[in-house]
């Protein structure tokens, strides 16, 4: 039983609300002018080198392939810049949500004010209202709009995004658990098989409100598990953070692949292997020099 690519998505959006607000609840950023220039620089470092590099490779790709430029003139913001709102991305599907994730930045340093409060009233009831208050938007565009639970904007995410972001400031202070870990962790995964029962089996309530929060109720498990969870160091551990190290590049890469060369698609471990070695070299000669770029930049600044 796999995991419904759009559920590993939202659990995707969840955790980088977790990892962004991170950030400012344990005081790296501050929202003020000089910390988010910072965070910005940050942001755009790591998410826009991969992108403009498989983005321009695929619009080099499309052009020889079909002997001219799938993209016009007015085109080019939307796909090298992802000023767009749908997110349709032509030379690589899989940049949709990176698109989300880049609106999801600018609001981010708005959404957060609420967590950095010592106030629990501030701190998680208006976060949870704001998340209430995106469901019921949602339901709303649902039924009398025509949008859909699968909605590929910012709107339509931004409860997974919030999720992460509330489960950050729960776990602000936890200290590791054995009991804790064990009883979120078995609840994320329970909740995680659940959607994909209800994916395959009920597909009309993994694509509404039941669905939603069912996998955001399996967000918030997998941060307080994370934030219980006593560590240790081990082969597997290494392996997991190996692979959380290029997973960016390896996701790019493998909706390069499966457009240009469609038929790996029926060979999964093919193009498993081409795109971890593909991600393993643009975290060399891509990711790297951008990570280099950022402490010189941090450093002086």
């Amino acid at each position: 039983m796999n995991i419904p690519g759009r559920t590993a998505v939202w659990l995707f959006f969840g955790i980088s609300g977790y990892v962004i607000a991170y950030g400012f609840v344990h005081g790296r950023y501050k929202v003020n002018a000089s910390d988010l220039v910072d965070f910005y620089i940050n942001r755009a470092l790591r998410i826009y080198p991969i992108f403009l590099t498989l983005t321009l490779l695929g619009w080099v790709t499309e052009t020889i392939r079909a002997g001219s430029s799938p993209l016009s003139l007015g085109g080019i913001p939307s796909q090298f810049l992802a000023i767009q709102f749908d997110q349709d991305y032509i030379l690589n599907g899989v940049f949709w949500t990176l698109g989300i994730e880049l609106h999801f930045y600018l609001l981010a340093p708005l959404l957060v004010i609420p967590l950095l409060s010592d106030r629990r009233a501030q701190y998680f009831w208006i976060p949870v209202v704001l998340y209430s208050a995106s469901i019921v938007w949602s339901i709303y565009a649902f039924k009398k709009l025509g949008w859909s639970f699968d909605g590929r904007n910012i709107v339509a995410c931004l409860p997974h995004f919030l999720a992460g972001m509330i489960a950050c400031r729960m776990t602000a202070h936890t200290r590791s658990h054995n009991s804790r870990f064990r009883w979120a962790f078995a609840s994320a995964i329970a909740l995680i098989v659940t959607t994909n029962l209800l994916y395959h089996l009920y597909p009309k309530y993994f694509w509404s409100p039941i669905g939603v929060v069912l996998t955001d109720v399996a967000i918030v498990s997998l941060v307080i598990a994370h934030a219980s969870w006593a560590g240790g160091k081990s082969t597997a551990v290494a392996v997991l953070t190996m692979l959380g190290t290029l997973s960016y590049g390896l996701y790019a890469w493998h909706g390069y692949w499966m457009k240009t060369l469609p038929d790996l698609v029926n060979h999964v471990v093919v193009l498993a292997g081409l795109s971890l070695f593909s991600a393993y070299v643009t975290y060399r000669c891509v990711e790297i020099p951008a990570l280099r770029f950022k402490r010189v930049h941090i450093a002086r600044y």
